[in-house]
């Protein structure tokens, strides 16, 4: 990228060293570049920090993943069964979003009880389950904003806060938060967004309702020391602070190929890496963790290239980083 163009940051973790590099622009019409210390979106990737999130309060004994999602949370069944958490976690709750539901726009992002009650543009009527849980795989916001609800019930606090002291504050992470956009975050002001042709969105962001499938913000650098240490969970390469390999590795276990609690999965055993990632107007982003060396790999962009990471400049730089 040139220095005019939006920004680019990527991590390298490896055999506990950080390398972290940034270029370009936090926003274009600004000029003010793209730092260290910059806090980028990273859409999707809050599936995994939230999917972490809900093991935590397993591991802590506060929470059976194979539960039915209706102790916790309102959801209509339309006559079928009811999904556990474990089958949300892995998009197999029979959970489908309705055909232009979650919308970002630039103000703060609905409150996840009107989420819930079909009182937003986010979701045209209650989340409900519309296909048999546990037979396929149908991605789904609408099933994290149920998880969303769960963590909420479970801890007696909103969703953030519960967040942060689950994941961000034991990790000693300080530019990372689940943000609304109502309110200014606990970081910097987060670089703007850009469109595929360098222009800057409007409004500067977009947020999305319901921030556990899509609120997350954070520094690269904060970010792939949380990836790092899932990594390090799975691998055995060295210590772990968020969860025990036996809840980590419950991560890695599902009924669908290539899919996990939270993470999608690539290649075959022998090539396999685990697979984040989030693309929303004006951010695209993706991160990769070889769960036997616990070897992380992030990358994350301030625009939208309007193709997927395999054909965008994120793609690229991951294909040369990840490389052997």
């Amino acid at each position: 990228m040139t220095c005019d163009a939006p920004g680019l940051a990527t991590v390298v973790v490896e055999r506990g060293a950080a390398e972290l590099t940034v270029s370009g622009r936090a926003d274009t019409v600004t000029g003010s570049a793209v730092t260290e210390q910059s806090v980028f979106h990273a859409c999707s990737m809050a599936k995994t920090v939230t999917a972490v999130g809900v093991l935590r309060l397993a591991q802590a004994g506060m929470l059976d993943l194979d539960a039915e999602i209706d102790a916790f949370a309102p959801v209509e069944n339309d006559g079928f069964p009811c999904p556990t958490i474990r089958q949300l976690l892995a998009h197999r709750g029979g959970v489908v979003d309705p055909p232009g539901s979650f919308t970002p726009r630039p103000q703060p992002a609905t409150p996840l009880a009107d989420i819930l009650a079909g009182a937003s543009p986010d979701h045209d009527g209650p989340i409900r389950v519309s296909r048999a849980p546990g037979q396929a795989f149908e991605y789904s916001d609408a099933g994290y904003c149920l998880l969303e609800a769960v963590i909420e019930s479970v801890t007696g606090a909103a969703f953030a806060r519960a967040m942060d002291d689950l994941v961000i504050r034991p990790l000693g992470l300080r530019s990372t938060a689940f943000w609304a956009g109502d309110a200014p975050g606990p970081f910097q002001e987060p670089v703007s967004g850009h469109h595929a042709d360098g222009s800057r969105v409007a409004g500067k962001r977009m947020h999305y309702g319901g921030l556990a499938a899509s609120g997350l913000w954070a520094t690269p650098s904060d970010l792939a020391h949380l990836l790092g240490d899932l990594g390090r969970a799975w691998s055995g390469s060295g210590p772990s602070t968020l969860l025990e390999p036996e809840f980590a590795a419950q991560m890695l276990a599902s009924d669908e190929p290539g899919v996990g609690l939270g993470v999608f999965l690539v290649g075959d055993l022998s090539t396999l890496w685990v697979m984040t990632q989030g693309w929303g107007v004006g951010f695209q982003c993706q991160a990769r963790i070889d769960p036997r060396t616990g070897k992380t790999v992030l990358v994350m962009m301030n625009a939208d290239p309007g193709v997927p990471q395999a054909e965008s400049a994120v793609g690229a730089a991951m294909r040369r980083l990840a490389a052997p």
